[in-house]
């Protein structure tokens, strides 16, 4: 089994990830210009949590005069195209963030775009006190969570390795929009991994899906992220159906947004450091990128 705290194993990560991640607080677009009110937004491919999480504070996906952001995070099959489309013929201004032709705003396919979109938004539509509490977070996270701090002083490679030969189901908070399947997204991505990301009916779901494999040893760890009646419910169920129970460590977050984005950068780190055991390459396999060639 590689070492996390051996150097030489990290020759997998051949796109240097860990850079990524460690810089990633800060590293956004940023609006050169003021967007006139009111704000629209929709996303496609990767950028889809960004739009639901800027549906806390932006209420309409498309507006009438104004700004429409389209984010085009690819793999839309044209979608993004009709969204643009509509959108002008409402009279709004529109702003295509993401990649592909003709974009206002450039933001390169990658992992950890979701980031990169969500702080764009941020400041582009007076939202800028919170996208700082957002790299706050983030930034109080990125020290301890490097390649070069040792695994004892880790929680992401002590995490990591708690998920060896193991398929989390995220156990998520009802309070955090759209996370279990962000988590579930950048876990693919990163570790090339399969986790579960269970349905909004998820008590159920523990109860029924589970029940005839639990007593066979399947090898699920639950991980738990925020607290609430749901949550606890759903740990005294899962206890006695999976491998483990895990939980995420409490975000040093201000607020809705920021303790969500922590804990998906603590998960992306994570996913980077489980990639690297089983020594695998965290960056996109090139079949993803032939993908958003042709879609």
């Amino acid at each position: 089994m590689r070492n996390l705290d051996a150097h030489e194993d990290y020759k997998v990560d051949e796109q240097q990830l860990h850079r990524d991640l460690t810089r990633l607080p800060g590293d956004f677009p940023r609006p050169e210009e003021a967007y006139p009110a009111p704000y629209g937004v929709v996303g496609f491919g990767e950028a889809w949590w960004p739009a639901e999480l800027a549906h806390l504070w932006i209420p309409r996906l498309m507006t009438e005069g104004g700004t429409q952001f389209v984010l085009q995070g690819g793999l839309d099959l044209g979608a993004a195209a009709g969204a643009v489309a509509a959108a002008e013929a409402s009279g709004a201004r529109v702003v295509r963030v993401g990649f592909g032709e003709a974009v206002d705003v450039p933001v390169a396919p990658h992992p950890l775009s979701p980031y990169r979109y969500l702080r764009f938004l941020q400041e582009a539509t007076g939202e800028a006190e919170a996208g700082a509490r957002v790299d706050r977070a983030l930034e109080a996270l990125a020290t301890g969570l490097g390649p070069e701090v040792p695994t004892e002083d880790n929680p992401a490679k002590f995490f990591a390795w708690n998920l060896i030969e193991r398929i989390p189901v995220w156990v998520v908070s009802e309070r955090y929009r759209g996370l279990a399947a962000a988590l579930q997204q950048t876990f693919a991505r990163v570790a090339g991994s399969l986790s579960i990301a269970p349905p909004p009916g998820s008590l159920e779901f523990f109860i029924t899906a589970l029940e005839a494999r639990h007593e066979q040893g399947d090898p699920l760890a639950a991980v738990v992220v925020g607290e609430d009646e749901r949550t606890r419910l759903a740990v005294e169920i899962l206890e006695t159906r999976v491998d483990t129970v895990l939980e995420l460590p409490e975000p040093p977050a201000e607020g809705l947004i920021p303790e969500m984005m922590a804990a998906w950068y603590f998960v992306a780190w994570a996913s980077y450091y489980l990639a690297i055991l089983y020594g695998r390459n965290p960056a996109d396999a090139e079949v993803l990128a032939r993908l958003r060639e042709e879609a």
